[in-house]
């Protein structure tokens, strides 16, 4: 129970000695600034400011009491609530931010990042971020400790690129602290620090590995020198551009024979089992991007060996995975299939450096190959820009001759000093066909190459180039 036993009067303000439950308290108080019911609306703020201590910090009410009248006279008072939200921000830690910051991550469309997404900044965190940046308050990690933090950057594989794992590490500490300055924490839309302090304006590495194309000789040995029971995941990836995991995903319900098209729908990933530290799981998600999910064509010959591999097995049931472990009988892993590839390359002359994921951008370069359209490879890789498209453009020298032939093939000048290297019913095929390829090519490769042409080619080639392809090229040609 509450007792009042003795009342102050002064100037500004009151203290009033209470009480309750046998211990003394002072209580300091004062009437709320009629300007500040408007300004912080959302605060609800009562008719009077309180604020209470033991009779033996007598000083320190005095103090609020002083420190208030000041900054109402001066029009700078705040209410109690706010400076403490304003401390409790500045002490929260990268780490308090980060951690938590992963698990409720989301989309731009506000769905939740996939797992393996969340696993990749978990792995930032615990590699590269925590040990540097953890313990220190967000509003005191500067630009110049985010710098500090990149020249000292070292990759914790030893086998590892520097720049390619420095530049995705950076990436995602660039996108927690931007949601970290961003990201309103009240009403009143204040964040927890002012401005994001990775100012560096790091650029994606080039990449340094070739894609490798095997030849058909290749593809049929390396298909014979892998286990047979994985043997169909690399034929699919290579003959329908599915990325491994997808194809480790496939059940029988996903092959329609009749439109002969493959229903991309799932995927098979490995993740960090929650509850076993340490250990992986393998689940089914759905594919890496909302756009992954669509039906993809397959070819009759593709069609004709799936149909085979089906019937050998005996595959009716509907939900019956078409790839299982000899020993588990359950789905194969990414990593399972990934140790066949590298074993199996081995025994093909030629194939030593390529990866996995270069089945698929094979498939999709022999759709250009084969005369097929930037817009069929795109349908077909699931793509949604020219800029990812591009990337699995991987054609070979021969091809790119064989394309300026036949452009130069439908060249028919009136003269040989008159008329224009290409006329402007050139094909368009052709002409749509040869940017798709410059489109894929590093920006120093592409200009060499656009420089060897007529000014009239060029155009042509330069008019039909993706947008941001077409800017960076067109500004190295005018330097």
């Amino acid at each position: 129970m509450s007792r009042q036993t003795r009342r102050k009067r002064r100037s500004f303000g009151k203290c009033e000695e209470k009480t309750i439950k046998g211990r003394r308290y002072l209580y300091y108080s004062f009437v709320t600034p009629e300007w500040a019911f408007s300004k912080w609306p959302e605060l609800k703020l009562g008719a009077r400011q309180w604020h209470s201590v033991l009779p033996e910090n007598e000083y320190e009410g005095e103090a609020w009491l002083s420190a208030a009248q000041r900054d109402i006279k001066a029009g700078i008072w705040v209410p109690d609530a706010l400076k403490k939200a304003e401390a409790r921000r500045e002490s929260i830690t990268f780490r308090e931010y980060a951690v938590p910051w992963v698990e409720r991550r989301k989309k731009k469309n506000g769905t939740d990042l996939k797992e393996t997404a969340k696993q990749k900044y978990r792995e930032s965190l615990e590699l590269y971020l925590l040990d540097y940046f953890g313990d220190i308050p967000l509003t005191s990690i500067k630009t110049a400790d985010v710098q500090k933090w990149w020249d000292e950057f070292k990759p914790v594989r030893l086998d590892a690129d520097l720049e390619d794992r420095r530049y995705h590490v950076y990436k995602h500490l660039k996108t927690i602290l931007e949601d970290a300055a961003t990201e309103p924490i009240d009403d009143a839309g204040n964040t927890l620090i002012a401005a994001n302090p990775c100012r560096i304006r790091a650029a994606r590495p080039k990449a340094k590995h070739v894609p490798v194309r095997p030849t058909p000789e290749q593809m049929t040995a390396l298909l014979e020198a892998m286990p047979e029971y994985v043997r169909m995941v690399a034929r699919i990836c290579d003959g329908a551009a599915l990325r491994e995991g997808e194809a480790l995903g496939l059940c029988v319900k996903h092959i329609d024979f009749d439109h002969m098209k493959i229903k991309v729908r799932q995927q098979v990933q490995r993740i960090k089992d929650d509850k076993n530290p340490g250990r992986y799981k393998t689940v089914i998600l759905t594919p890496k991007t909302d756009s992954s999910i669509d039906d993809v064509a397959m070819s009759p010959a593709l069609a004709s060996d799936i149909r085979d591999w089906m019937d050998s097995r005996n595959l009716t049931d509907p939900e019956s995975p078409l790839f299982v472990g000899v020993r588990t009988g359950d789905w194969i892993t990414p990593a399972t299939y990934r140790k066949a590839i590298a074993d199996a390359k081995k025994k093909v002359p030629g194939l030593e450096n390529m990866r996995p994921h270069d089945l698929r951008k094979d498939f999709l370069s022999t759709i250009l190959d084969e005369g097929g359209t930037v817009a069929e490879v795109m349908r077909q890789g699931r793509h949604t820009t020219m800029a990812v498209a591009s990337k699995y453009q991987v054609t070979s020298e021969d091809h790119m001759n064989d394309v300026l032939n036949r452009v130069d093939s439908r060249t028919k000048p009136a003269s040989a000093d008159a008329a224009p290297d290409v006329p402007a019913d050139a094909g368009e095929d052709d002409i749509q066909a040869l940017a798709g390829v410059i489109d894929g090519m590093p920006l120093e490769d592409r200009v060499t190459l656009l420089k060897t042409l007529t000014a009239e080619k060029r155009a042509l080639i330069l008019d039909v180039m993706e947008k941001t392809a077409k800017l960076a090229t067109l500004t190295e040609l005018l330097k």
